[in-house]
């Protein structure tokens, strides 16, 4: 979540025409893909404004309303989108939004066994949610979106990541032609960061930002999960092991998962660096604070050193 797109209350007001009247209206400075506002209404109703910048294409937007929708309908505390007219994309400032239920909960960075434990609750029912899905939608973020990142990168020489860049490309060229095309895919969140996950009295109260949610194998979206969540500060093996134990409880990886898992964190940890990187230099337009990319290029070092392989 960020503010790129000010707006002011009365042009929101417009969206919320047939809703209600806004008493507060706020932008949430966290996250740094779509513009984000906090809507309170006269009834004390809460809801979040979401603009949709450069990265979420307008064909993506009814597949991401949809698998909200069915996570939801299956037991996942998660954002709906409100529909009125029998649409839920509507626009302002010649963008598109949509506007979305308020969850409550705050995210945090605590972790621990209890946290490892209502972590890997929340990605096994997920995962056996999205392998029942019939949504659709390719994961865009690995290798064409890293080749266009290198590219940009290659006729741009004023940054300070030469070094890590120069691994970084060396790593892609080593994995590229390792992805296998026999893994089961399934309906996954891909994004699944402390910032999505909310917790309210020490349980999770919900999940949101689902737009990097995509068809892949549930390999990645543990990676996602593992590298975000157990590596912060540095790398956390006994909640790494708990989540992992108490996931494959409930869900059995087959040999060729189990084979790739290493490969996933790597390329999990490039997707971030990159992005972030990207993001850092190109996307500074608006109210933004800028995640750090050196936090996955370190991630990225320690896979390469590493094979949680024999955690599962």
């Amino acid at each position: 979540m960020a503010v790129y797109t000010n707006i002011s209350q009365s042009e929101a007001q417009v969206l919320f025409i047939n809703v209600g009247k806004i008493t507060q209206f706020e932008g949430i400075q966290e996250g740094v893909e779509n513009t984000n506002y906090k809507v309170t209404l006269e009834d004390n109703k809460k809801y979040i404004l979401t603009i949709f910048e450069k990265r979420t294409k307008e064909e993506d937007l009814p597949f991401f309303n949809n698998a909200m929708l069915e996570f939801q309908k299956n037991g996942i505390s998660c954002p709906t989108a409100l529909e009125l007219d029998g649409k839920n994309v509507f626009k302002v400032k010649n963008k598109n939004c949509s506007i979305y239920s308020f969850l409550k909960g705050r995210p945090t960075k605590i972790v621990n066994k209890d946290i490892s434990i209502s972590l890997s609750e929340l990605m096994s029912k997920m995962h056996i949610i999205g392998r029942e899905s019939k949504l659709n939608r390719n994961n865009t973020m690995l290798m064409p979106s890293w080749s266009y990142i290198l590219r940009k990168f290659h006729n741009f020489k004023e940054h300070n990541f030469k070094e890590e860049l120069k691994l970084v490309s060396e790593t892609i060229e080593k994995i590229q032609n390792q992805f296998p095309d026999n893994l089961n895919s399934s309906l996954i969140h891909a994004d699944l960061f402390p910032d999505n996950i909310f917790f309210e009295n020490n349980k999770i109260s919900g999940v949101i930002d689902f737009f990097f949610t995509c068809n892949d194998t549930i390999i990645y979206d543990l990676s996602t999960l593992i590298n975000s969540w157990f590596f912060i500060d540095k790398f956390s093996e006994e909640n790494c092991k708990q989540f992992l134990n108490n996931y494959l409880n409930k869900i059995n990886l087959s040999k060729n998962e189990r084979e790739n898992f290493n490969l996933y964190l790597k390329a999990s940890a490039i997707r971030f660096f990159l992005t972030r990187l990207h993001d850092m230099y190109f996307n500074n337009s608006g109210n933004v604070n800028h995640k750090d990319p050196m936090d996955f290029f370190h991630i990225l070092r320690f896979h390469q050193k590493n094979n949680l392989e024999d955690f599962i």
